[in-house]
């Protein structure tokens, strides 16, 4: 929604037709994106675990993530900073990892009140059982409070006020249903989150086709 009145604030700005064209289709975009994340709350409580993989062209998927991040922080003075260490193929669940970049962002972004960095690096690391597709998320705001950061993953846990403390646990939930990990690290100087999904398609993954992939978790 914050995305959403952005995109909206600008177009009240622009007088060029194409490029209010182009914010209607990224607020359409967001309302699609939107529904998806109320139906992937419904299908946590469910505890569904279900993934859409997909082959994924990095250099996209960091060049709309970019462009959303961009409207997320107008007017905040916040600066965001897209590193594409790794801008190859990788096959994930599209929807449901930049939905998680987005939580973390948006954490992120709120934590810095006076403005700051947003750092976005994407690499690529060997794992024990392959490539690893490293996303990393980090910013310079006061870092995680202290109450908080035992249970930062558990339901409910949130020091925000009027926040629903899901966001991370579905994090945590989308992360370990890929069958990757999350690590992370806060303090005074700021917080940073790491999260390794394997790189390369489950072997019933045909090329370029979706599979839906049931209880996938690491063993």
């Amino acid at each position: 929604m914050t995305i959403i009145s952005g995109y909206a604030q600008l177009m009240a700005a622009c007088d060029d037709a194409a490029q209010r064209e182009r914010y209607v289709a990224q607020i359409l975009r967001q309302f699609e994106l939107l529904a998806s994340m109320t139906r992937e709350v419904l299908a946590f409580a469910r505890g569904d675990a279900d993934l859409v993989v997909r082959k994924v062209y990095m250099h996209r998927f960091l060049d709309e993530l970019g462009t959303q991040l961009g409207a997320l922080v107008a007017g905040r003075g916040i600066d965001v900073q897209l590193e594409a260490g790794y801008d190859g193929v990788a096959y994930f669940d599209e929807g449901k990892v930049l939905r998680v970049i987005h939580n973390l962002a948006r954490n992120a972004v709120e934590a810095m009140i006076g403005g700051g960095t947003l750092w976005i690096s994407s690499a690529l690391e060997p794992g024990t059982d392959g490539d690893q597709l490293v996303l990393t998320i980090r910013d310079n705001g006061p870092g995680i409070p202290l109450e908080v950061q035992g249970r930062l993953f558990a339901l409910f846990a949130s020091a925000k006020r009027g926040g629903t403390g899901l966001g991370l646990a579905i994090v945590k939930k989308v992360v370990d249903d890929h069958g990757g990990r999350i690590d992370w690290s806060t303090g005074a100087s700021g917080t940073s989150f790491r999260i390794a999904l394997p790189r390369e398609r489950p072997a019933v993954v045909a090329d370029d086709a979706a599979a839906t992939l049931t209880g996938m978790a690491p063993s």
